[in-house]
């Protein structure tokens, strides 16, 4: 008799709808004026500038959860180390509500969300840019470097805890006591 046991899965982090979110709870872009094609221009001068080379920025839908979302998939190689590592990060707008009385202006609802996601993404990776100098031995591209024996990210392996299962060892995270000495720092 075989035993098959039930699989761990992550809950799906519930993201707010465009519709009802603002710059005031921390959503910035929210307004923002700039087309497509220049906050595409400025994510791909940000992350050249993390040591990163775009080489596709795909346009598509991505499915979270039951939630549909415009979004980006933007691939780009890192070969500063004399090897080609590759590395993707994609880019999910909010979603957007579909109520029947707001149909009139849905696309324009969804080409804003996707501008906002553009606007926050360039942002984030500003700030990466400026961690990577404020933390010694940070390495700003890795959570979205291509393990090539899946094809998926490193975040994503994270998340989907396989990473996890070979950096960490046997038995952690199970309710195990751990002795340790501890030296107070002032």
């Amino acid at each position: 008799m075989d035993f098959v046991p039930d699989q761990d899965t992550q809950p799906v982090q519930k993201t707010p709808f465009f519709d009802d979110v603002a710059a005031s709870q921390g959503w910035h872009g929210h307004t923002t004026g700039r087309s497509i094609d220049r906050l595409r221009t400025e994510i791909v001068a940000a992350l050249e500038r993390l040591g990163a080379r775009v080489v596709g920025f795909q346009r598509g839908r991505f499915t979270v959860g039951e939630q549909v979302r415009d979004g980006f998939r933007i691939r780009y190689v890192d070969d500063r180390s004399g090897q080609v590592l590759r590395g993707q990060l994609d880019v999910a707008a909010l979603p957007v509500k579909t109520d029947w009385r707001l149909r009139k202006s849905l696309e324009k609802r969804r080409d804003q969300a996707l501008r906002m996601a553009l606007f926050m993404t360039r942002e984030a990776l500003d700030g990466i840019w400026y961690l990577q100098h404020l933390s010694p031995g940070y390495a700003p591209l890795m959570p979205w470097m291509i393990e090539l024996q899946t094809g998926k990210t490193l975040s994503q392996l994270w998340n989907e805890r396989s990473l996890a299962r070979h950096l960490l060892p046997a038995g952690a995270g199970e309710g195990e006591i751990a002795d340790a000495e501890f030296e107070e720092i002032s």
